[in-house]
């Protein structure tokens, strides 16, 4: 039985550290560039993988070097490759993303054969037979990986399967109603602030999240970036502090923001401890260029969260820090362990 299945993108990146984004029509020359594995339900795979539990990836790459590149990386990090398709005649996604020097980076994506990922019987059956169905935002953008999508939605509500759903800036060039229909299937949404409130009509994270409670998630995660993040439950609603880091890339930090929440779903987390490391998780992937195995795995986040407990910033969440840091030595088992 698998822990997690994730549904998304496999890209590689091509990361370019520039010192300016420039004008349109003008020029900024790269400081370095690196070549990554990536893409949203990669990297989200890849933290989960590190960090011990079962995962598999259903998507869709070319029969080209680029996907050999790009599935090394997961198949390192223990990631199934089962249900990965290969696309005769598409290339492997490839992103181009430009990183100025506070950190921000700026994507230009191919998706590639990832829009090409078709509906097939086997992965309702693998969906059915995990703990959390992960389906990243670009998933929901185009057929037939839409319809991929949806299908495995369905097949893991009926089956009594979480699915988490990150709510990415991309499906702007969605159907609203139609995101917004799916969202009773949903346990877990995680989504930016933009998204989220053009989702729900709201001008505030608060209002925000709890509209998009009303449509019956259980937990929504809206990332704040700078300002940390907003957890909410039909009970609770949690404002976590940002971490301060020396950031020199953020990509994977959404992915890797998810991965956390997930983890602290099946380890039996409260929302606080789960935000906390949904932010240390998203705040540690900007200190590394690139993402894919370049992501914390436990040992890493381990260390840094017992930073934080010394940091007189964090006294007022000392319980939740203990408590997180005993989980992730091991003092806490994930709940599909025996």
């Amino acid at each position: 039985m698998l822990d997690v299945v994730t549904l998304g993108d496999i890209t590689v990146d091509l990361i370019a550290r520039v010192p300016h984004y420039p004008a349109p029509g003008g020029d900024s020359l790269a400081e370095d560039v690196d070549f990554r594995a990536g893409g949203s339900a990669a990297n989200t795979a890849i933290v989960l993988s590190k960090f011990g539990l079962s995962v598999a990836i259903i998507a869709r790459v070319g029969d080209d070097i680029l996907a050999d590149y790009a599935l090394g990386d997961l198949e390192e990090a223990g990631v199934s490759l089962s249900w990965v398709q290969v696309d005769p005649q598409a290339m492997t996604g490839l992103v181009f993303a430009a990183v100025t020097p506070d950190g921000e980076r700026t994507f230009f994506s191919f998706r590639g054969a990832n829009s090409r990922t078709e509906p097939e019987l086997a992965h309702q059956t693998i969906v059915s037979q995990a703990q959390v169905l992960h389906v990243s935002g670009y998933a929901l953008v185009e057929s037939p990986q839409r319809d991929a999508a949806h299908q495995a939605i369905e097949a893991a509500h009926q089956a009594g399967v979480s699915v988490s759903v990150d709510v990415g800036v991309e499906v702007k060039t969605t159907v609203r109603e139609e995101i917004l229909s799916m969202l009773p299937m949903v346990s877990m949404v995680y989504a930016n602030r933009a998204p989220a409130e053009w989702l729900t009509g709201e001008r505030s994270a608060e209002e925000a999240t709890e509209a998009l409670l009303s449509y019956g998630p259980e937990v929504v995660g809206l990332k704040l970036r700078d300002q940390g993040c907003l957890i909410g439950s039909a009970t609770e609603l949690v404002h976590v502090p940002a971490y301060t880091v020396d950031a020199v890339d953020s990509t994977g930090a959404g992915d890797s923001f998810d991965a956390g929440l997930i983890l602290g779903r099946l380890g039996g987390l409260r929302l606080r401890e789960s935000g906390l490391l949904a932010n240390a998780l998203g705040a540690l992937a900007t200190t590394v260029i690139g993402a894919g195995v370049s992501l914390a795995d436990r040992e890493a986040t381990l260390s840094f969260l017992e930073k934080q407990q010394n940091e007189s910033a964090w006294q007022g969440w000392s319980e939740e820090l203990d408590r997180l840091c005993d989980f992730l030595s091991g003092s806490w088992a994930f709940a599909s362990e025996p």
